[in-house]
Formats: structure tokens, sequence, C-alpha cells
């Protein structure tokens, strides 16, 4: 059988997701700030008290407002799309806590287990391995990294002429 990820991989993986994240949350406000005439010390003084979500949709609030020239609009549809798929992720890695199990003939490994709002039977499922949207695993949260690297990139094209 083969070896499952070790808890410090688990963690590896967390910290990246994290960093790659917060680098997305800033360059979304470098964009607008890039789009915008209010300068960056406005922006940040609105942005900054904002969770994810609410920075998403000021995010996208202030490109619709700020006109995002049309060659680009495809690109930043596919953004609000990313921005959206990543949204349920990051709240469930984020707020969230790792277990060690085995479950359906997989070696024992660490999962990321988000909390799951009005369901306080979350971690009886994931005991039962019933594993939802809110369970990850390193190659789950690896992918969510990569996620937000896909992001950021798209989000930096917008600059280009």
């Amino acid at each position: 059988m083969m070896a499952g990820h070790t808890l410090d991989e688990m963690n590896q993986a967390l910290g990246e997701f994290l960093t790659e994240c917060g680098r997305v949350e800033f360059t979304m406000l470098t964009y607008v700030d890039f789009i915008s005439d209010p300068g960056i010390e406005a922006l940040f003084d609105e942005y900054s008290g904002k969770t994810l979500g609410t920075k998403i949709d000021w995010f996208k609030t202030w490109c619709e407002f700020s006109g995002v020239p049309s060659a680009k609009k495809p690109m930043l549809k596919t953004i609000y799309e990313d921005l959206d798929e990543l949204l349920p992720k990051r709240n469930c890695l984020v707020h969230g806590e790792t277990y060690e199990g085995a479950f359906k003939g997989n070696p024992r490994q660490p999962y990321r287990v988000g909390v799951i709002r009005k369901n306080l039977e979350y971690l009886d499922e994931f005991d039962r391995a019933e594993h939802g949207d809110n369970v990850f695993t390193v190659e789950q949260v690896q992918d969510a990294t990569q996620l937000c690297i896909r992001i950021r990139t798209k989000l930096n094209g917008l600059r280009q002429p």
C-alpha cells in the first residue's frame, strides 16, 4: 500500500495556499488602483476591513464602475468565475481543522476539514468517510493553491496592453 502524506506536508500545503491567497487579495487591490482614481491609500482603507467574499464583491463593483477595456472583459469574466470557485475553498481551508485518518482503503493521511455552517454533524460525517466539498487532501489544497496562482496571473494579465 502507498504511504499517505504527512502532517508536515499538509501544513506546508496550507501555508503555501495562504500565501497565494493573500497575493490574490493584494493583486485585486492593486488592479483596482490601476484602473481607478481614488488612490491606493483610500482604496486600502476601504478594502482592508473586508472578508474575502466582500473583497470579491468590492473588486467586481470597482471593475464595472471603472470601465475595464472591452478587450479585457472575457479575461475579467474568467477571473470572476475563478474567484467564485476560490471563495468556498478558501473558507473551508481557513475555517477548518486538520485531522488524520484512513478512509476507503487509502493510507492514513491528514485532511483539512472545513466547518459547515448550521451542520454540527460535519465532523461525524468526516469520521464516517462522508467527505464532501469541505474535506481536502494535501493534493486538493495544492490544487486550490494553483487556482490562486492562475487567478493572480490573469489579474496581472489585465494590466498588459
